[in-house]
């Protein structure tokens, strides 16, 4: 089974073109999609913290900070209650439909990092 972290992360990637679609008015049509029965299935399972960054979400998709919030507090809300992480997992497409997917997380004082998805000949210098 996947990890809380993936699933959260893989559940935003899902949602946000849907939201974004919303906000120009493709709203009829989200309820029949993938991406609607899992934004219900949030809109129905979440609580707290992860209830008010869907919110949040939902205001704003196209924000990344929205978006990172959302990642955390589900993840969150998931590896606390391993029932949703399973009801979830059902909803999520079985392979990714959103492309590639890269994670950093860099934290502290004077802390960096970099990632490259593809090419060759990639050169990277840290200063």
């Amino acid at each position: 089974m996947i990890d809380a972290l993936a699933a959260a992360a893989n559940a935003v990637a899902f949602v946000t073109p849907a939201l974004i679609e919303v906000g120009k008015g493709g709203a009829e049509k989200l309820g029949e999609t993938a991406a609607g029965k899992l934004l219900a299935w949030l809109r129905g399972k979440t609580t707290g913290q992860a209830r008010e960054a869907l919110i949040d979400l939902e205001r704003e998709p196209t924000s990344s900070d929205n978006q990172a919030d959302l990642r955390k507090q589900l993840a969150k809300l998931l590896a606390q209650e391993p029932a949703l992480l399973a009801e979830m997992s059902a909803l999520l497409p079985a392979t990714s439909t959103v492309g590639d997917r890269l994670e950093q997380h860099v934290e502290g004082a004077g802390a960096k990092g970099v990632q490259i998805s593809k090419g060759s000949g990639n050169t990277v210098t840290i200063a």
